[in-house]
C-alpha cells in the first residue's frame, strides 16, 4: 500500500507540474500578446502623428523658405512634436521595451517596498509588517500636503 501511495504522489506532482506549466505557458503569451499590441499601437501613432508633424515641418519650412514671417511660438510644435515621435520610434522600433524591462527588475529587486498595497486591500495581509511599515512609514498622505493640507484637512 506504500508503494503504490508513493506512486500516486509521485503522478500528482506531475501532474501539478504539467498544469503549471500550462498556466505558465498561457501567461507567457498573454504577455507577449499584450507585447505585440502595445508595439503596434506605437507604430500606429508613428503613422498618425509623423504624418501630422511631417505636414506641419512641411508647410513651416516652405513658408520660411517663401520669405514669409512665422511666429516663434511655431517651432515649439515642432520641437515637441519631434521629441514625442522619437519616444514612440523608440517604442516601435527601438530597444525602448528591454531597456524598460531592465528597469522593472531593478525595481522588482530593489524597491519592492513600492508595491505594498493599502491595509484594506484583501491581499496585504501577505506582506510583512517590516515591508508595510518601510513604505507607509516615511509616506506623507496628499491631503497633508501643500497646497491641499490649507483646506482638505481640519
Amino acid at each position: 500500500m506504500g508503494a503504490s501511495h508513493s506512486k500516486g504522489s509521485t503522478f500528482g506532482e506531475r501532474i501539478k507540474s504539467s498544469v503549471e506549466d500550462e498556466i505558465t505557458k498561457r501567461s507567457m503569451l498573454q504577455r507577449e500578446v499584450q507585447m505585440a499590441v502595445n508595439i503596434a499601437k506605437a507604430r500606429d501613432a508613428i503613422q498618425i502623428f509623423g504624418s501630422l508633424w511631417l505636414t506641419l515641418v512641411t508647410g513651416v519650412t516652405t513658408a520660411h523658405l517663401a520669405g514669409k514671417k512665422l511666429p516663434g511660438l511655431l517651432g515649439v510644435p515642432v520641437v515637441i512634436g519631434g521629441i514625442a515621435l522619437g519616444n514612440l520610434a523608440d517604442m516601435a522600433y527601438g530597444n525602448k521595451l528591454q531597456r524598460v524591462t531592465r528597469e522593472a527588475e531593478y525595481i522588482l529587486t530593489h524597491e519592492q517596498e513600492r508595491f505594498v498595497p493599502l491595509q484594506q486591500a484583501p491581499f496585504a495581509k501577505h506582506y510583512t509588517k517590516e515591508q508595510r511599515a518601510k513604505m507607509l512609514d516615511k509616506a506623507t498622505p496628499v491631503g497633508n500636503l501643500f497646497p491641499s493640507s490649507t483646506f482638505a484637512r481640519p
